[in-house]
């Protein structure tokens, strides 16, 4: 993500906080609204990210299940 898209989304988020905050909003519309701008910015970073936690490269690959051993082995 470039610099100008993190500083844009930060500034949105911190926006929007600020604005909820002016008009008292309750509690639960701020945590739903920065549950979603969270999920939101998690899912930008993830779309511009290489990170893929599948490949071997990165070291972090689900280990194969593993078979149930029996008394006869």
């Amino acid at each position: 993500m470039s610099a100008k898209v993190a500083l844009g989304v930060v500034l949105a988020i911190a926006g929007g906080i600020a604005v909820l905050i002016a008009l008292q909003a309750p509690g639960w519309t701020m945590l739903l609204v920065g549950s979603a701008a969270f999920a939101g910015l998690y899912i930008v970073a993830r779309q511009n990210s290489r990170y893929d936690p599948l490949d071997p490269r990165f070291g972090s690959c689900i280990p194969p299940i593993q078979g149930r051993k029996t008394a006869d082995e």
